[in-house]
């Protein structure tokens, strides 16, 4: 009975992971898309090194293997914040979002919380070879995210007011910045505090063009986390429209495209064309086509922007290859 009750056990546990296996990757592909979140890592980091480069005359910016791995590691970062949002709002999902995979059953929290570990041995490794202060700074970070779970389950406050809860759960967005700043700071020895206030504000308004847009709905909608629930149309809509114009004017105040000549300043003045996702968004939503900003042309701006900044840098900074 023992012997042929064993290979049962055996080739039950590979089963067991190959379907846990799929099932995260019906997950990610659902809910963590890596076009999507991929290539915002990829803009994200390569944007604020972008900007510390242009405030840092002469740093040797590389595009060399530290940038690979910070992207790298902001984008398993974005995996973690994923995973641990949907535990955390798993409740809310249950009433207004129950085809979501984690209301539904498609996976459990036990799998999830695996990827977890998973993906903090991952982050050890991509940070480890470049500095314990990166590895440091990275594990305060996601301690700081699963903290947020236990502060909302705690603070009926935290979880039902939704600026409040931005004023909390934005910090995971600074805290990540900090460390591409960083990530900069170790390859090049440049970057200073002052710069890299300016290049987290930047990123800091661009991040919040869409996340005020995706939540900002014509009509109230009770129950929902809207922030036009809280503040009006009118209001959610100036912080929509004001954050994308600030990003916007903000960077090309860091590029300085007036100050450029030939190529330089055409891909200068690039961000400028990122404000056309805008004039998209604001069409459609005042339309009544979409009963929320539309999040297309907010993902929009954000990675044109980015992608704009970013070129700039490519084209007037012109970062060494070394690693």
């Amino acid at each position: 009975m023992t012997v042929t009750g064993t290979p049962r056990r055996v080739t039950g546990t590979p089963r067991r992971a190959a379907g846990s296996v799929r099932r995260l990757g019906a997950f990610f592909a659902e809910r963590a898309p890596w076009r999507v979140y991929a290539t915002y890592a990829f803009l994200w980091v390569l944007t604020l090194e972008s900007t510390l480069a242009f405030l840092t005359p002469g740093a040797d910016w590389t595009t060399g293997g530290p940038l690979l791995a910070e992207m790298a590691t902001v984008y398993l970062a974005l995996l973690f914040i994923r995973v641990v949002d949907e535990q955390k709002d798993l409740e809310y999902d249950r009433v207004h979002h129950p085809g979501r995979p984690l209301p539904r059953g498609a996976i459990d929290v036990r799998e999830l919380r695996t990827t977890m570990a998973l993906i903090v041995i991952a982050e050890l490794a991509l940070t480890g070879w470049r500095s314990p202060l990166l590895t440091g700074w990275l594990l305060f970070g996601l301690v700081y995210i699963c903290f947020l779970v236990l502060l909302e389950r705690w603070s009926a406050t935290v979880r039902n007011r939704i600026f409040v809860n931005l004023l909390v759960s934005y910090p995971v967005q600074a805290i990540l910045s900090v460390h591409i700043w960083l990530s900069f700071r170790e390859t090049t020895g440049g970057g200073s505090a002052p710069h890299a206030l300016v290049g987290g504000l930047l990123c800091m308004l661009v991040f919040l063009h869409f996340e005020f847009a995706r939540k900002t709905g014509a009509q109230v909608v009770p129950g929902a986390t809207l922030y036009s629930n809280v503040i009006g149309l009118r209001g959610s809509l100036a912080l929509t429209v004001g954050c994308a114009l600030a990003g916007t004017g903000l960077a090309l105040a860091v590029v300085k495209p007036w100050e450029l000549h030939g190529t330089e300043a055409l891909a200068g003045w690039l961000p400028v064309t990122a404000l056309g996702f805008l004039v998209t968004g604001a069409e459609r939503f005042a339309s009544l086509r979409t009963p929320t900003w539309p999040p297309g042309p907010a993902m929009g701006y954000l990675a044109w922007l980015y992608l704009g900044v970013s070129v700039a840098a490519l084209a007037v900074v012109r970062p060494g290859a070394g690693g």
